[in-house]
Parts: C-alpha cells; sequence; structure tokens
C-alpha cells in the first residue's frame, strides 16, 4: 500500500527554532565582547575570536533563515497553485 503523503514532512519547526538559539548564541558572544572591552587589559586575541565566532554565527543565521522563508514560501505558492 502506498502512503497518500506527497511531500516528506521537513523539521522546518525544528530548525526555525535553531535559527533563534543561534541568535541567542550572538548575544552571548556580544556579552561576552563586553565583558572582554570592560577589563583593565584587553585581551585583543579573545576579542578578535570573539568576533570571528560572532561573525560564522550571523553568516549561519542569514542562511538559515533566508533557506526556511524560501521553503516556506514555495510551500504556499504551491498550495495556492493545487487549489
Amino acid at each position: 500500500m502506498r502512503s497518500s503523503k506527497r511531500h516528506v514532512t521537513l523539521p522546518i519547526g525544528r530548525i526555525a527554532r535553531l535559527a533563534y538559539e543561534i541568535d541567542g548564541l550572538r548575544l552571548e558572544c556580544s556579552k561576552a565582547a563586553q565583558v572582554l572591552v570592560s577589563r583593565k587589559t584587553l585581551d585583543e586575541t579573545e576579542l578578535e575570536e570573539c568576533a570571528r565566532l560572532d561573525d560564522a554565527l550571523a553568516r549561519a543565521h542569514r542562511i538559515l533563515k533566508g533557506t526556511v522563508r524560501s521553503v516556506m514560501i514555495s510551500r504556499l505558492n504551491r498550495r495556492s497553485r493545487a487549489r
């Protein structure tokens, strides 16, 4: 017997939640950078590492958000054409 579902269920909700968690990680990077800057002696290496991590998280966040948005729009378009 064949399944009546046409599309596999994608974990869109979990991926959107992951994008939200990445945003939270970026906030933690920002707080860490504030602590580093407020110290009497600035450790430029740690600050640079913090900035690199934040940049990587920002890129991943943009990619995930854009891809989730694209998938959701294509699903909506398919559903509206099917009706």
